[in-house]
């Protein structure tokens, strides 16, 4: 963040500079009074040719000016864009993720239910899996994946993926416990803590 801040205000002040150098050269060599301006009256194909001469006659600061205008609004929205990261709680990697989650809801395989009715007692901690964190933000929603189909009593649940294995009885109840995720808002996002928490967070600031 720091890095595209500072990018973007460098880059911004480059083309301001390298204008003022530039416009400053035209108003001394084609304006014949001070009090105006060397483009009025101009149609844009001369003064857009009269700004070729201006970058072409000083080189260096034109080719800058050329080279900061060009990537200033490239690093302007790479920061726009992180800011949205920040703001939505998500990383570059998991915006794919959500994807995924949204094309699966979208196909009926995502199931939702209560982390408290699904494990009566607490669910040993896997350390691989599920380290220990000091994140305040929790959910207490279980999320797996079917092949459309609802799950049934007696299903279990695969240890390193979201997917179950429906039971040998094709004619098990449904579990009720379970309900069909309709839209991806329906799923609880733990890193979307808000926009300045979220921030907090990335300045390494503690997040209550």
């Amino acid at each position: 963040m720091g890095l595209l801040l500072s990018l973007t205000a460098l880059l911004a002040y480059g083309v301001r500079l390298g204008y003022i150098i530039l416009e400053g050269n035209l108003q001394t060599t084609l304006s014949h009074s001070r009090h105006s301006r060397w483009s009025a009256g101009l149609s844009w194909s001369t003064f857009i040719n009269y700004w070729g001469y201006a970058i072409t006659d000083d080189l260096q600061i034109g080719a800058i000016f050329l080279l900061a205008a060009m990537t200033a609004p490239l690093a302007f929205g790479f920061l726009v864009y992180h800011c949205y990261l920040i703001w939505a709680g998500m990383t570059t990697n998991e915006t794919s993720k959500w994807d995924d989650w949204k094309e699966d809801i979208a196909d009926g395989l995502v199931y939702r239910a209560s982390k408290s009715e699904i494990y009566r007692a607490p669910k040993p901690r896997n350390e691989s899996i599920d380290p220990e964190s000091r994140w305040p933000g929790t959910t207490d929603q279980v999320l797996i994946m079917t092949g459309g189909e609802p799950p049934r009593i007696g299903f279990s649940i695969a240890t390193q993926s979201s997917c179950i294995l429906q039971p040998e009885d094709e004619n098990a109840p449904v579990d009720p416990r379970f309900h069909r995720v309709g839209t991806i808002r329906a799923i609880d996002n733990i890193y979307d803590l808000g926009f300045w928490r979220n921030l907090q967070d990335m300045m390494n600031w503690p997040v209550q």
